[in-house]
């Protein structure tokens, strides 16, 4: 079983490009070099443009809070959080029939 991690936020105006090539460019790659990383992608809503999700899927619990613990984590979020229009929301998921990475 695999576990999922989902970031909300909301952006502020005149930054969801710069958001966006950031999180690309530097957290999607460093996310998924992480032990245990199956995959992380940001998703943009299409009705609300200023909408995002940080999905990242882990082979375990462990792997995520690991990953967590390096601080990588928070580098990352410290990168974008000059868009933030308000606290992100962090919600927590055990994922069925996502294949295991090995």
């Amino acid at each position: 079983m695999a576990f999922v991690r989902i970031g909300q936020f909301t952006a502020l105006p005149d930054t969801t490009e710069r958001l966006r090539a950031i999180y690309e460019t530097e957290a999607i790659p460093a996310i998924r070099a992480a032990t245990g990383n199956i995959s992380a992608v940001l998703l943009q809503q299409h009705q609300a443009r200023d909408a995002f999700m940080a999905i990242t899927v882990w082979s375990t619990v462990e792997d995520a809070e690991r990953y967590d613990r390096s601080g990588q984590a928070a580098a990352m979020v410290d990168k974008i959080r000059f868009a933030f229009a308000g606290p992100p929301t962090l919600s927590t998921y055990d994922a069925f029939g996502i294949p295991q990475q090995i």
